[in-house]
């Protein structure tokens, strides 16, 4: 309630300046000659109207879009102002904002005093549990997803009513954060996550984390008006269905070709953490979270194959779930029908795919020679 006070009176800011400024321009024209009285009655008319009928939309915008809540640009910005805030490492970028929470995408999402959507964990690993720690960006962060349907939570639930031989207890903690990157997730990863002591640890990876460190843009408008945030992303949607420009398919091949500066950074990034998870005796698996527009007929494998060539090199196993997912219609496996993050089918899968590779794992440990198995 304090969130959504403070936010109407920041969202009101503008109002009250404008109404300021006509309060004084009128005290002003008593002194001016009629004519100029009457053109400056007409100008503050039309000053007033404005000033009204903005803020009608604004408020009827907030009101409509947080009812309805899907709204993928909006939900996304509201994550950004309500959860986020920047991180001095510039590697890092952003972070969650410790003991925060808010409605998104009509699911609710808890943040703890460790800036995790998770519970409470201690930093010194209990002696009798088995740990895992997650890294991702919005797909294993659980976008639009309960917390309890995300793969990371369906996985521990598996985990433990069903422990591979000689483990009593799992504990999967998620460090997923929206719009991170590999760069973003590694360097999370060496600063803080390290500090929980994971027996192993799971880079979830998907195809968009090989773009550039997302860095925080707009002005005053950009940050607090919802009717400013919706007009621009129905004009932006509007010119990109009307641009002849190129593909996402075209988009994503060119962000995977050897001279990109960021896919540069991502691979590097990923032989870091290789040799971060070696040297701490850290197990680590690579998690090929797939692109949910085409998972059947799938247009990046040469993209995914690229990652898989740097697992090969590094000596660690990778784990693909494309083929476990049900052959239907993608939309089902989304969501909402605007926006293809997974949703809790999807994540069961995710969790199934990675239980049967953590069994095997914990069941029979390949030898440090070995070559690691791919599922």
């Amino acid at each position: 309630m304090q969130l959504r006070l403070a936010g109407m009176v920041s969202h009101c800011h503008w109002c009250c300046v404008a109404f300021n400024s006509v309060i004084q321009a009128i005290a002003r024209m008593s002194n001016k000659p009629t004519k100029t009285k009457k053109r400056l009655a007409q100008l503050l008319t039309v000053v007033v109207a404005l000033t009204i009928g903005l803020t009608v939309s604004e408020f009827t915008c907030r009101w409509m879009f947080n009812r309805i809540g899907m709204h993928y640009g909006l939900e996304m910005w509201k994550y950004a102002r309500l959860i986020k805030r920047q991180n001095e490492n510039p590697d890092i970028g952003h972070e969650h904002e410790p003991n925060t929470r808010a409605t998104l995408m009509g699911v609710d999402v808890n943040i703890n005093s460790q800036r995790l959507r998770d519970r409470e964990f201690t930093t010194t690993k209990p002696a009798d549990v088995y740990r895992i720690l997650l890294l991702g960006d919005s797909m294993t962060f659980g976008w639009g997803a309960r917390y309890e349907d995300t793969y990371a939570k369906v996985l521990e639930q598996m985990l433990n009513e069903s422990p591979p031989d000689g483990h009593k207890r799992f504990e999967v903690i998620n460090t997923g954060v929206g719009n991170y990157n590999t760069v973003q997730e590694v360097a999370y990863f060496k600063q803080y996550g390290v500090q929980y002591e994971p027996d192993m640890v799971i880079l979830g990876y998907y195809i968009n984390d090989a773009e550039p460190i997302p860095r925080p843009k707009g002005g005053w408008l950009a940050r607090h008006s919802y009717l400013y945030v919706a007009t621009s992303s129905f004009i932006g949607a509007f010119g990109r269905k009307m641009e002849s420009g190129p593909s996402w398919l075209s988009y994503y091949r060119k962000l995977y070709e050897d001279d990109q500066p960021a896919w540069q950074s991502c691979q590097q990034a990923i032989r870091d953490l290789i040799t971060t998870c070696q040297e701490a005796q850290m197990d680590l698996t690579i998690f090929l979270v797939p692109e949910l527009h085409s998972p059947q007929d799938y247009p990046f494998l040469e993209i995914q194959g690229k990652i898989e060539t740097i697992a090969q090199e590094g000596n660690v196993p990778t784990v693909d779930p494309r083929t476990q997912l049900p052959a239907v219609d993608p939309l089902d496996l989304w969501v909402s029908p605007g926006d293809a993050h997974p949703n809790a089918t999807a994540h069961r899968v995710f969790a199934e795919a990675l239980f049967k590779h953590v069994t095997q794992q914990l069941s029979h440990p390949p030898a440090a020679n070995e070559a690691p198995a791919e599922n």
